[in-house]
């Protein structure tokens, strides 16, 4: 009888060691992300939001996108966007009517290290509408996917692997990884607003 009870506590004390060891993040990502990359230039494990950076996700699904930093010039999507920001000042935008063209987004995707059929799978996901421009509505929806149950759809996958390599490449989309990728597509949007005037 004593082997069996020190095999349980040997297989409790694994069980509470593995869950420990997650840190709060989900057991599926646990795994290092550099462990394996796969042949296509994915992780082989999945990426996850921090707890910050799931809260900036639930503000995009409600059309709220959160910059950081400074913005190239104010923007005037919502109230409360004029004027400029000091650096690491976080700046609420309410998806409005603005938008940025396929090329530029497709553009902006390549400063994160998106390849080719990144940039165009991406964007096609993006511009829900097809009429070829991301609105920040569209934007925001699609940032919104990248928590809860949407989170390990291939989609949410490749937009996270983005801001992450954009940022510590650590496996997770922190706080700052986010709102960095708000802040270009709203840098974006600017430039393209100018260029239109």
């Amino acid at each position: 009888m004593s082997p069996l009870i020190s095999g349980l506590t040997t297989v409790a004390s694994l069980v509470f060691n593995a869950v420990s060891s997650g840190s709060g993040k989900s057991s599926s990502s646990a795994s290092s992300r550099h462990a394996g990359e796969g042949d296509a230039g994915g992780p082989a494990a999945l990426l996850s939001l921090s707890p910050e950076a799931a809260t900036l996700a639930g503000f995009a699904d409600k059309g709220v996108l959160m910059t950081q930093g400074r913005l190239d010039q104010p923007l005037g999507v919502g109230a409360g966007t004029t004027g400029r920001t000091g650096q690491g000042a976080a700046r609420a935008l309410a998806a409005g009517g603005g938008s940025v063209s396929k090329k530029d987004f497709q553009e902006l995707l390549a400063q994160f290290g998106a390849t080719d059929g990144q940039k165009e799978a991406l964007a096609a996901r993006f511009d829900v509408n097809n009429d070829g421009r991301i609105s920040d509505a569209e934007f925001a929806k699609g940032l919104a996917q990248t928590r809860g149950a949407q989170s390990t759809t291939d989609f949410s996958q490749a937009l996270m692997q983005l801001m992450d390599k954009g940022g510590n490449a650590d496996g997770t989309v922190g706080q700052q990884e986010f709102a960095t990728f708000s802040t270009a597509f709203a840098n974006a949007e600017k430039r393209g607003a100018t260029g239109r005037a």
